[in-house]
């Protein structure tokens, strides 16, 4: 007769499980990092927002020449956009990378890039317009 583990009528005890792993623990540092980046995100994203109503200033010389306004729509859509999903992405993924222990000040840079993107597209799309 053959068993799977040692036979239990001669005394032997399969080993017990191995522990479960330690979490580890979140670096101040990056959590500090983290939110620093975060915060800079939101304050860049109120200014880009602000920043982003000027545009409709370039919409005065659409009377001569015959030009199209549409454009200033568009490029205020794009800005708002970068700094919504500047906000809205560090507010769900700070919080789920920290339960998850991950590195946070990734989600404090995606942001920053998100806002820093986001006006750079509308003001191209002014500029374009303007130029046209």
């Amino acid at each position: 007769m053959t068993t799977a583990y040692p036979d239990p009528r001669y005394g032997a005890v399969p080993p017990p499980p191995p522990p479960p792993p330690a979490k580890k623990e979140l670096n101040p540092l990056d959590v500090t990092l983290g939110i620093v980046l975060y915060s800079v995100a939101l304050v860049l994203a109120a200014c880009s927002a602000y920043a982003t109503i000027f545009f409709a200033f370039a919409a005065d010389s659409c009377s001569y020449g015959g030009r199209s306004c549409d454009y200033v729509g568009s490029a205020m859509g794009a800005s708002w956009g970068g700094a919504a999903l500047a906000v809205v992405s560090g507010a769900v993924m700070l919080p789920i990378a920290a339960w998850r222990r991950r590195p946070l000040w990734i989600w404090g840079v995606v942001p920053l890039i998100f806002v820093i993107g986001g006006f750079l597209i509308g003001y191209s799309i002014v500029s374009a317009g303007i130029s046209a």
